[in-house]
This record gives C-alpha cells, sequence and structure tokens, in this order.
C-alpha cells in the first residue's frame, strides 16, 4: 500500500509541475507611438515586469493605415518569424526567424526600388546565398595594386538588405538631433564607402554643398554599427575591395 501511495503521490506532483511549466504568462498590452511621428507600435509585457517584451510585436504604419513591422518577443528576445514590409505598393522587405534574440536561418531581403528578391543570407553560417546584382556586370569601383579604378563587378558589394534602411536611419537620426537654434538647409550628400574583401569597412567619403560635420558624424556612427553585415564585391571569381556610393537627400527642417 505505501508503494501504491508513493507512485501515486509521484504522478500527481509530476501532473501538478505539468500544468505549472504549461501555464502561460500574464502579459499586458502598450501602445506608443514611433519615433518617426508615422507609426505606432503595439506590443505585449510581462505584467510583472512591464519592461520585459513578450509575446506580440506590432509596428503600424498610420499613413497606409497598414501593418509594417509583425514578430514575436520571448522573455524580452526576439522570437520566432518576424516579417517587414514597403508600401505603395504593399510587399514584402524582409523574412526570416529569430531565436533567443538572433536571426537564424535564411533570411530573405528584397530591394525597396525593384520590389524583388535581392538577397538571401543565412546567418547561421553567415553566407551569401543569392545577391540579384551577379552575373550583371554592374561596375564599380575598386581597389586593384593600392589605386582605386573602375571595373565591372560579378557581385557588387552591399548591404544585406540594401542601404535604402541606412540611408533613412540616417537621415531620421541627423532631424532628431537637431537644435531648435540650429541653422539648417537643404542638401545632397554623396556617400562613398569602402568595403573590404573581409566584409569590414574602411574610409568613408561624404561631400555635398551644405554638409555639416554633424551628419557626416552620424553617417559615420551609422556605418559602423556592427549589426550591420557588409558584403564585398567579387571581381573575376574573388573578393576585392571595393566601393559602395549612394546618395541621402536632407531637406531643411525650420
Amino acid at each position: 500500500m505505501k508503494f501504491k501511495h508513493l507512485l501515486t503521490l509521484s504522478f500527481c506532483i509530476f501532473l501538478i509541475s505539468i500544468a505549472s511549466a504549461q501555464k502561460p504568462e500574464k502579459v499586458k498590452i502598450k501602445t506608443e507611438k514611433g519615433i518617426n511621428g508615422i507609426t505606432n507600435i503595439k506590443y505585449q509585457v510581462l505584467k510583472s515586469n512591464k519592461k520585459t517584451k513578450h509575446g506580440y510585436y506590432k509596428i503600424i504604419n498610420t499613413h497606409y493605415k497598414q501593418l509594417e513591422v509583425s514578430g514575436t518577443y520571448k522573455f524580452g528576445k526576439k522570437e520566432g518569424l518576424w516579417q517587414e514590409w514597403m508600401f505603395s505598393p504593399r510587399s514584402l522587405k524582409s523574412e526570416g526567424y529569430y531565436k533567443n534574440g538572433k536571426k537564424v536561418g535564411v533570411w530573405e531581403y528584397y530591394d525597396e526600388v525593384r520590389r524583388s528578391l535581392l538577397h538571401t543570407y543565412n546567418h547561421d553560417t553567415n553566407t551569401l546565398n543569392y545577391s540579384s546584382s551577379c552575373g550583371k556586370n554592374y561596375p564599380r569601383d575598386v581597389i586593384i595594386n593600392s589605386e582605386r579604378v573602375k571595373r565591372e563587378m560579378d557581385c557588387v558589394p552591399d548591404l544585406v538588405g540594401g542601404v535604402t534602411t541606412l540611408m533613412n536611419d540616417i537621415n531620421l537620426t541627423y532631424f532628431l538631433t537637431q537644435k531648435k537654434n540650429e541653422p539648417s538647409e537643404s542638401f545632397v550628400a554623396n556617400i562613398s564607402i569602402l568595403i573590404k574583401k573581409d566584409g569590414t569597412i574602411g574610409e568613408i567619403d561624404a561631400n555635398g554643398s551644405y554638409l555639416n560635420k554633424r551628419f557626416i558624424a552620424i553617417i559615420k556612427e551609422k556605418t559602423n554599427n556592427p549589426e550591420l553585415i557588409w558584403l564585398p564585391g567579387t571581381l573575376n571569381g574573388e573578393k576585392v575591395d571595393s566601393y559602395t556610393s549612394f546618395g541621402i537627400y536632407s531637406s531643411s527642417y525650420d
């Protein structure tokens, strides 16, 4: 009898432990405005710790009244499928999975101009699976024998996901950090970044009329973000030191 009672007690404890483990965490919904002024953010946090995101996370574009970002947090870290969209027309911008706050597996990234697949990148092996530029012979500046020359590339140097998001981030940061009494001018910044064959970046050149030191400092800070993945260009089947270039238009905010 004692042995049977012991088995029964052990089984009850086992069931209680399973029930406790499966009990969902209590959450609370929070909403806030995005810093860009055109998005609303809606997400869940733990009731026991309102600073810890846990549950769904959504960014809604208030101009288009459509979902811009969707994903899930698990105890403060991104988890599972995350998607980001572009608008006018609505199309996918990026899609992939997070595990314990880090991107895992193969992600897809789409061109914000052509609205077609730009890159597929394996975040487990840190390898580029596909680039839409490969085989197109696009010309870019390359370092050959310590000289900067123009060559038609096998694959152009780039940023995983493209530079458009980086450009927008630079512009938004410049706007948000602008002081009220600071004179402002509209300008176009022409930016050239050396992407080395090992995936690190070298010199960053920025020029343009009315370009100021604060804007240049923001460019250098943002391009050196360690979370960015820079893709070296390839020439004749080999990775080479080469340049990616783009322009940013910044208007006056007075």
